[in-house]
């Protein structure tokens, strides 16, 4: 099985995920990035807080971690970002040897 992950993160901004985006899909550092809209609530300067914010899931090979929390660090808004990898233990081996082929 490949070893493929996905990477979350999080920004206020429509125009910052798209350019994340964007400049993942282009180094070929991912195979497939997805944006949705999601509310966040959250703690911050000791206040619970809530926001609309735009969700990245970053389909990608765990080797590639590194590198693309770089490119987020990068371009990102926040001063805190949320850049979170999760592992993928099990998947329709088809599609992950397809985010396999199509990440650096």
């Amino acid at each position: 099985m490949q070893d493929c992950c996905l990477i979350l993160t999080t920004t206020n901004d429509l125009q910052i995920a798209e350019k994340i985006a964007s400049v993942l899909l282009e180094l070929n550092l991912a195979a497939c990035i997805q944006i949705d809209d999601v509310k966040s609530y959250f703690r911050w300067d000791s206040r619970i807080t809530l926001a609309t914010e735009y969700r990245l899931v970053i389909k990608t090979k765990s080797a590639n971690y590194n590198k693309i929390e770089n490119k987020i660090l990068e371009i990102h808004n926040y001063e805190l970002p949320q850049i979170i990898k999760i592992s993928i233990a099990y998947g329709f081996q088809k599609y992950l040897e397809w985010i396999d082929q199509n990440s650096k």
